[in-house]
């Protein structure tokens, strides 16, 4: 894994992927901070970092659309396959680098709020507790977007579904809160589309009926029995659902001056769910 580790890092410092990451992330946290820490006065460097989430919808595709789809394009996804390493560590090598090229843009910006205080301005530990927060935001869609990058060879397709991807995640609260008060029903019927496509998914992934049939039947009958025994238990449910299983959402909480632990945990559970959904792609194609 560590081998897979430092030839992936070595490879975003010999082409310009790697400078173009940490240049953008770190002309955008510089902008920002300028536009709002100076310019119009914000004591708090939160709200700088609040809006720098906006720059990791095309910065995490920048960095991640080459993760898996260069090793396709140039057929040397069978030489990773035969050699001696278990599968998961090579994809574990792989995303740590994305994350450390993360890391280390995250340990510059981590100067801006020293810098801040000198002016008498901002929190060090509120200003940190969110940085960290971005960081983890940044690290969960890094392992998202490389699942989409896995799934294709096309560099330009693998950016284009990660673009997308963020965005259908950013835009979620948005879109939901429309539905807010739409009542039980609405709530009942995107419940249960959402649990077909969970399953849908799991079958595109292992072809399995038997396995997505019980994942559909797990995740649709439950909410079929719960609505006709007390159809208002669904008033809202779908807004508060997506609110607690939204990436941004949670990064607001922690943009707002409250560490949530709770947040921490489930950053780090979405990126491990889709490392391990990289690792059933990968290793479904080598069987192949």
């Amino acid at each position: 894994m560590i081998a897979i580790f430092k030839r992936e890092m070595r490879s975003y410092f010999h082409n310009v992927i790697g400078f173009v990451f940490l240049s953008l992330l770190l002309l955008a946290a510089g902008a920002f901070c300028v536009v709002f820490n100076v310019v119009l006065g914000s004591t708090n460097f939160e709200d700088s970092l609040y809006y720098l989430q906006l720059a990791l919808i095309v910065l995490v595709p920048l960095l991640t659309m080459r993760a898996m789809t260069e090793e396709r394009r140039a057929h040397t996804d069978q030489l990773l396959y035969s050699l001696p390493l278990p599968l998961w560590k090579i994809v574990l090598g792989k995303y740590l680098a994305m994350v450390a090229m993360l890391a280390i843009g995250c340990a510059v910006i981590a100067v801006y709020p020293i810098i801040l205080t000198m002016f008498g301005m901002g929190n060090l530990g509120t200003a940190y507790a969110t940085l960290l927060a971005f960081f983890l935001l940044g690290a969960a869609l890094i392992a998202f977007c490389m699942f989409l990058s896995s799934l294709t060879e096309n560099q330009l397709v693998a950016m284009i579904l990660c673009i997308v991807g963020i965005l259908v995640i950013f835009l979620l609260d948005t879109f939901v809160t429309v539905f807010a008060s739409a009542g039980a029903v609405v709530s009942f019927i995107a419940l249960v589309v959402l649990a077909l496509l969970a399953a849908l998914g799991v079958y595109g992934l292992t072809k399995n009926v038997y396995f997505s049939s019980l994942v559909a039947i797990l995740g649709v009958l439950p909410q079929v029995v719960i609505f006709l025994i007390d159809s208002s238990l669904y008033d809202g449910l779908l807004y508060r659902t997506v609110s607690v299983l939204s990436l941004f959402y949670r990064y607001t909480v922690f943009c707002s001056g409250i560490f949530d632990l709770t947040t921490i945990i489930y950053d780090a559970s979405f990126a491990a769910l889709f490392i391990f959904m990289t690792w059933l792609v990968m290793d479904k194609r080598r069987r192949a």
